[in-house]
């Protein structure tokens, strides 16, 4: 009997990026992609999105209060993958902040981090205690009076692995702008170096064996690869379905 697939969601952070002229890679965007630990049970020492599987804190009344900006469209789109597709987008902010310490959540006027933005010590500390399970995402929030903030992050496609891998997840790929004024701090127990580069870039890295790449990812860059601005590919990327599939 194959194994069920768990439940999961990453994060495909981008940012601008000024094109090499001095090479036919004109994209003007720049993807961020981690190396996860030698150690890992799954996937150890390749490269891969900020991501992980729904946890119990996603799925709570407390977490999905704190929920804003949902189009319901989408969510009416995505039924088949579960009961409440809505944990998802909680999911992926929540292992957006654990692993790489990136904040996507909005205040309750809709446009800002707030104080919190300009303190990436207090960011820092909340992270650590998320990371030790002595604090919930939802708890973050609640203390700093904001909310996660759907319409930050785009939902992109789905892979699910293959049924002959002992290990399977369901995951849901989201799309989201890299917030300038944050840093970049991973969590060290699960990735030990990070990179940006086009997803061009990141291909040729692939093939020159300088990165490992499983395939949801590989062909993750090659669909990145045909828009040249994050506009272009955010613009190109709103036809939502749960059958809309990363192979």
């Amino acid at each position: 009997m194959p194994v069920e697939p768990k439940l999961a969601a990453t994060v495909i952070l981008l940012r601008e990026r000024i094109p090499d002229l001095e090479s036919d890679d004109d994209c003007e965007f720049e993807v961020f992609m981690a190396k996860r630990h030698e150690n890992a049970r799954f996937m150890s020492e390749h490269h891969v999105f900020p991501g992980g599987s729904i946890d119990e804190q996603d799925s709570s009344k407390d977490s999905g209060a704190r929920l804003v900006g949902i189009n319901e469209n989408v969510i009416n789109n995505l039924k088949d993958i579960c009961y409440s597709p809505s944990t998802l987008w909680i999911t992926a902010t929540r292992e957006l902040f654990e692993e790489a310490g990136i904040l996507i959540a909005t205040n309750k006027s809709g446009n800002s981090l707030g104080k919190i933005e300009n303190k990436p010590k207090k960011l820092k500390k909340y992270q650590s205690k998320l990371q030790k399970k002595r604090i919930t995402m939802t708890d973050v929030l609640s203390k700093e009076k904001l909310f996660y903030s759907a319409s930050n992050l785009q939902y992109f496609g789905r892979f699910i692995t293959p049924e002959i891998s002992p290990i399977r997840f369901d995951t849901q790929f989201f799309l989201c702008k890299f917030p300038h004024n944050q840093n970049i701090n991973l969590f060290c127990d699960e990735l030990t170096e990070s990179l940006w580069g086009s997803p061009r870039q990141l291909i040729k890295n692939f093939k020159k064996k300088q990165i490992k790449l499983i395939f949801p990812q590989y062909n993750t860059l090659k669909r990145l690869k045909k828009f040249r601005t994050i506009q272009e590919l955010f613009e190109n990327s709103q036809d939502v379905s749960s059958h809309n599939r990363l192979r």
